[in-house]
């Protein structure tokens, strides 16, 4: 029998500043929410693995900054003592002239990779910073694809692979309505990859992927589509219910042998 209990979070979006104004994004809470995640991480769920699906920064439109608030918030993640691994969002990469950037804080080779676990397959999928786009709007625009030599190698990770596959990444994937997000409601393709279509064509011919895992939209559901379950994970610091008390939440996801389940839990302050 094969068993693997993980924890994901994501959007955690650390920055050095307290911000002046009332903002959707509790920054501000980002280091007592993670001391308190790896807490229970720690000494409570004692997971096998752990992994964040992106924006450990929110960028301050400088790319000075960002690289010290990314390497702090980097050595400071490395208070979770389990096996830890992280996608770089929209925020991290913004300012950065390329992903090797973000990559080499990260001691990442490359930012797309697989590896296996406790007789299991997990693909993080990177997102690519596609130079020639503005930095505007958060870098949506410049960091919303996953390269072409990327989408390639996944075709050939999965041809080559027959274990159960969770697979992970940043933007969303499955055809989300948008139109009650609070960040998204004007422009659904910014909450969204935006070669998904191509991703879906891939991934779609495989039976063995029991989960799709994304974080950005800073809400948490879960689709079905095409035989795939997509879940979404919201921002472990947005102000969901506009109270001032950070969302905080996590998944913890247990594997046996084909079977997963994935339990929704917040942390509170």
């Amino acid at each position: 029998m094969n068993k693997c209990k993980i924890v994901i979070f994501s959007d955690l979006h650390y920055r050095d500043e307290k911000p002046l104004y009332k903002t959707r994004k509790l920054t501000e809470y980002s280091i007592p929410l993670l001391d308190k995640l790896a807490y229970k991480i720690n000494n409570e769920i004692k997971p096998d693995l752990c992994i964040n699906l992106g924006d450990l920064i929110e960028d301050t439109a400088n790319h000075e900054k960002d690289i010290i608030n990314l390497k702090f918030i980097w050595e400071k993640l490395k208070i979770i003592k389990v096996p830890f691994y992280s996608l770089a969002g929209n925020h991290d990469l913004r300012m950065m002239q390329s992903r090797k950037e973000v990559e080499d804080i990260m001691g990442y080779e490359h930012s797309t990779f697989s590896f296996n676990l406790n007789g299991y397959h997990f693909i993080l999928l990177g997102n690519d910073v596609v130079e020639d786009i503005s930095r505007e709007r958060g870098g949506l625009f410049r960091t919303q694809y996953i390269s072409s030599e990327d989408l390639k190698w996944l075709e050939k990770d999965l041809a080559n692979n027959d274990l159960p596959t969770l697979i992970f990444t940043h933007f969303g994937v499955a055809e989300d309505d948008l139109k009650e997000n609070w960040w998204f409601h004007d422009d659904f393709e910014c909450g969204l990859l935006k070669n998904r279509k191509q991703l879906k064509e891939i991934i779609e011919k495989y039976k063995n992927i029991l989960g799709f895992f994304s974080g950005h939209q800073h809400w948490t559901k879960k689709i079905i589509e095409n035989n795939i379950t997509y879940y979404i994970l919201g921002s472990l610091t947005e102000n969901i219910n506009n109270d001032n008390i950070p969302d905080g939440v996590y998944f913890v996801v247990n594997l046996e042998d084909d079977k997963m389940e994935v339990i929704e839990n917040h942390l509170n302050l």
